[in-house]
């Protein structure tokens, strides 16, 4: 009752239905066909888990997105018997807010994909079997294929509508590029920017998992970001990393127990000083790469995530560095260098990455992307692509 009157008061749009125990749970998901499931794993009646392998089974409920609520320590169980996320008990109104809210964004785009798949494949199927015209089929099949291409681009945007608006980072940084490359519809790959004073804070994150579990990370990432900014003024990006694993702890409740949810980021963030040319940085597992006619200078990360590891009262080491004109900055994720393709189905490797970056950063940004896009795809060839991608680029006017 009480995760209903949280969500009464933050989600008045949506009809929130109670179940008192599994087995009414069970019945109300079949008759009901809700968007979402908040399941509470020790409610009576039935096991909660015996509640969502029985939902699971179910063709009418299957396929219905559901979020335990437990006070389990083994969160790999609860994921592996259907849950798509879980929230420990006990839990703060803000956090359970924010989960379900960026959960049913995605559900939404989710299961317009799946809809437009089945129709598609029904026609395809009616089609085969009335023996149309080959003219006919060839047009109705390219008319649904344009409506499902037309849902994926939606799925796109909703999860883009939290990125940084192009215009904006367009009037503070005028030489740049951002490849994004998702491995799925949606990425848990990000980059975010917002300005305090004369500095200008950029970060470049990979979020845990893929699709779903990794766009949770991705939207968590960014809305917690924006809230850190305007609460106070940072004078170093290692203070930012610190809050930011501070909320993101809290959030997903961890507690360094083995089994619990293992959910953060890998994140590159720079305080870029507009009046005069130097950076701050610091990065959690991730490095900055800075190159110039002399050649690639790597600043590194400490080796630790945002979020729970072995080192999380650890604050994040702060580094300084001077720039001179023309100098080019890259901030990146893993999934450029863990691609497999080549010749021999081997990673491209950062050995390569850089060599890459290194022989093409005199040439425009606009150029840069272009070339890391085209040698990414020919790299990969028929290869399945791994992991999300993202690489970002600036140069120093």
């Amino acid at each position: 009752m009480y995760a209903k009157q949280i969500l009464s008061s933050y989600h008045s749009e949506h009809q929130i239905i109670t179940a008192h125990d599994g087995r009414e749970l069970s019945q109300l998901a079949i008759e009901q066909r809700p968007d979402l499931i908040l399941a509470d794993l020790e409610m009576p009646g039935m096991d909660g888990l015996n509640t969502l392998h029985l939902l699971k089974q179910n063709q009418l409920t299957r396929d219905i997105p559901i979020i335990a609520l437990t006070v389990r320590e083994n969160f790999e169980q609860v994921l592996a018997a259907g849950a798509i996320d879980f929230i420990k008990k006990p839990f703060e109104k803000n956090h359970l807010s924010l989960r379900v809210k960026a959960a049913l964004k995605l559900v939404e785009a989710y299961r317009a994909i799946d809809r437009e798949k089945l129709e598609v494949e029904k026609r395809n199927h009616q089609i085969k079997k009335q023996h149309e015209s080959t003219l006919w089929q060839k047009d109705i099949i390219a008319e649904k294929n344009q409506a499902m291409h037309a849902n994926l681009k939606y799925a796109k945007r909703i999860q883009d509508a939290f990125l940084p608006d192009p215009i904006d980072v367009e009037q503070t940084i005028t030489q740049y590029f951002i490849l994004n490359i998702p491995r799925n519809i949606v990425s848990g790959d990000f980059y975010w920017i917002d300005k305090q004073n004369n500095q200008l804070i950029i970060a470049v994150a990979d979020g845990t998992g893929h699709g779903l579990s990794g766009a949770l990370m991705h939207m968590m990432g960014i809305i917690f970001l924006n809230q850190i900014i305007k609460q106070r003024q940072f004078s170093t990006p290692a203070e930012i990393l610190g809050e930011l694993r501070e909320n993101m702890i809290s959030s997903l409740q961890q507690k360094g127990k083995l089994g619990e949810a293992q959910g953060g980021m890998d994140m590159a963030l720079c305080m870029l000083d507009l009046d005069q040319p130097k950076i701050q940085f610091a990065g959690a597992n991730n490095p900055l790469y800075i190159i110039n006619n002399q050649g690639l200078k790597e600043i590194k990360g400490d080796r630790m995530p945002v979020g729970i590891n072995i080192n999380y009262d650890k604050p994040f080491t702060n580094q300084q560095i001077q720039l001179q004109s023309g100098d080019s900055l890259y901030m990146f994720t893993d999934g450029y260098a863990d691609q497999f393709g080549g010749d021999k189905g081997k990673k491209f490797r950062y050995k390569y990455f850089k060599e890459l970056l290194i022989s093409n950063h005199g040439i425009s940004m606009t150029k840069q992307k272009e070339v890391l896009h085209n040698t990414f795809f020919k790299w990969k060839g028929n290869y399945e692509q791994i992991d999300d991608v993202m690489v970002m680029g600036m140069r120093i006017p």
